[in-house]
C-alpha cells in the first residue's frame, strides 16, 4: 500500500495514519509519500517495511557511509535531524509529562555528526564480530563502525584479522573499544579494559577507569559543561547523584562549589572520583552504593545533579528530592520519555527555568538534554 508519512516518532520511526489506525515505517520521514509493505498488525497499529521511497523529503540524502544498526538518520541531513529531535522533546514533553513546555533554548548540535564516539561495543557469535540488528537476535557483522573515532577502527580492523585474539572471545561475549587521545586504543576481550584511562576534557585532566562510564561524544560534552557551569553557578555545596567518576560535579567546583557529595554503583568510577578529587585538593565525599541510599544526616546542599541512566529517576530518588527541596536541580537526561515522566512529578514543587538539547549521538534516536529546576 502507499501512504504519506505525517510524524517521526522518538525513536526515529515514520508515522502514517490510515482507515485502520497508524502504520509504524522504519526509515521514512516526515512528509513523504511512501510503498510498504505490512509486516504485523495489531488492533490499533501496523507495522510495515519500507519498500520505494515515492516522493521524497526535501532532507532526505544519501548516506555518506555505510550504516549500521541504530543509525536511523543515515539518510537525513543533519540539520534537519537536529530539528526533528526538538520537536519530538516537545511532543514527549506534552504527551508523557502532561507539561506546559517552556520555551525551550535553541538546540546543541554535535560538531561532528560521524566518527564521534570514544567508546564502542560489539557482539561476537563465533564466527562474526558486530552490533546486534535492528530485530534485537540477528547479529549484523560489522567490519568498521561510521560513528566510531578513527583510531578504534583502524584497531577493530587489525583484530578482525586477528583470529588468535579473537579465539580469546567466548561465543555470546562482547568485545570492548576505549579511546582517548592520551592512552589511544584499549581492547577489552570478553569483558570491558581494566585499569584507568587519562581524560582532558573541559579544562580538567581526570583519571577515569577504563570500565566506567564517561561521555562518549567530548566535542558535544565540552558544550554542555559551559551550559552547565553557568547553570550551577552560586552553588556553594552540591550533591552528585550517579555521579560516575564526578565529572559534573568538578565543573560545578569550576563554577565555585566549594563541597561535594556523590553516590555511584561502579566501584572502580567511585576509586577514580576519589582520587580526582584527592589531585584537584576539592572537598569531597563518595560513597558506593545507589543514588537512593541518601545518608541520614547530610547537610543540606543548594544544588543536586542527577544524571540517571536511561530508566530516568527512580521514585524514591525522586521523593528524597521532594523531601529535600534543594534550591535547584540540573537533571541531565539522555531519555527524554523518563524525563517526562519525571518532571511530572518534580514540577509540583519546581519549575523548569530552562531546558536545552544537545545531540550527542548524531544519526541515531537519541540525544541529551540540560534541564534546570527551580524551587517555586
Amino acid at each position: 500500500m502507499n501512504v504519506e508519512i505525517q510524524d517521526v516518532g522518538y525513536g526515529g520511526v515514520g508515522v502514517a495514519r490510515s482507515a485502520d489506525g497508524v502504520i509504524f515505517v522504519p526509515g521514512a520521514f516526515t512528509g513523504e509519500r511512501v510503498e510498504v509493505e505490512i509486516v504485523s498488525k495489531k488492533k490499533r497499529f501496523a507495522h510495515a517495511r519500507l519498500l520505494n521511497v515515492l516522493d521524497a523529503s526535501p532532507h532526505r540524502i544519501v548516506s555518506p557511509v555505510p550504516t549500521v544498526p541504530g543509525m536511523v538518520y543515515a539518510n537525513l541531513d543533519y540539520a534537519a535531524e537536529v530539528t526533528l529531535k526538538q520537536q519530538q522533546l516537545k511532543t514527549l514533553l506534552q504527551r508523557i509529562g502532561k507539561l506546559d513546555v517552556p520555551e525551550l533554548k535553541a538546540p546543541v548540535a554535535s560538531p561532528q555528526a560521524l566518527h564521534y564516539r570514544n567508546k564502542l561495543t560489539l557482539h561476537w557469535d563465533g564466527r562474526r564480530l558486530g552490533y546486534v540488528g535492528e530485530d534485537n537476535r540477528t547479529l549484523v557483522e560489522t567490519p568498521m563502525c561510521p560513528l566510531s573515532q578513527p583510531s578504534i577502527n583502524d584497531l577493530l580492523k587489525q583484530l578482525r584479522a586477528d583470529r588468535l585474539a579473537l579465539r580469546k572471545v567466548r561465543p555470546g561475549e562482547r568485545v570492548y573499544f576505549r579511546y582517548t587521545p592520551q592512552d589511544g586504543v584499549v581492547v577489552g576481550l570478553g569483558k570491558p579494559p581494566q585499569g584507568t584511562l587519562t581524560e582532558v576534557f573541559a579544562g580538567l585532566t581526570l583519571t577515569v577507569a577504563a570500565d566506567a562510564f564517561f561521555q562518549v561524544n567530548l566535542a558535544c560534552a565540552e558544550l554542555l559543561a559551559q551550559a552547565f557551569r553557568q547553570a550551577v553557578g552560586g552553588a556553594q555545596r552540591v550533591f552528585d547523584l550517579y555521579c560516575g567518576t564526578g565529572l559534573f560535579g568538578f565543573l560545578a567546583v569550576q563554577a565555585g562549589a566549594k563541597e561535594i557529595f556523590g553516590l555511584e554503583t561502579t566501584p572502580s568510577a567511585v576509586a577514580s572520583a576519589k582520587q580526582n578529587a584527592r589531585r584537584m585538593g576539592v572537598k569531597a565525599e563518595y560513597r558506593c552504593a545507589p543514588s537512593e541510599c541518601l545518608p541520614d544526616r547530610l547537610p543540606r546542599a543548594e544544588a543536586w545533579i542527577v544524571d540517571p541512566p536511561r530508566d530516568g529517576l527512580s521514585a524514591e530518588v525522586r521523593q528524597n528530592l521532594l523531601q529535600a527541596l534543594p534550591e535547584c536541580v540540573l537533571y541531565i537526561s539522555c531519555a527524554p520519555d523518563t524525563l517526562a515522566r519525571d518532571l511530572a512529578q518534580l514540577t509540583t514543587a519546581y519549575q523548569i527555568e530552562s531546558m536545552q538539547l544537545f545531540d550527542f549521538f548524531p544519526r541515531t534516536a537519541h540525544f541529551e538534554t540540560l534541564t534546570v529546576l527551580k524551587r517555586l
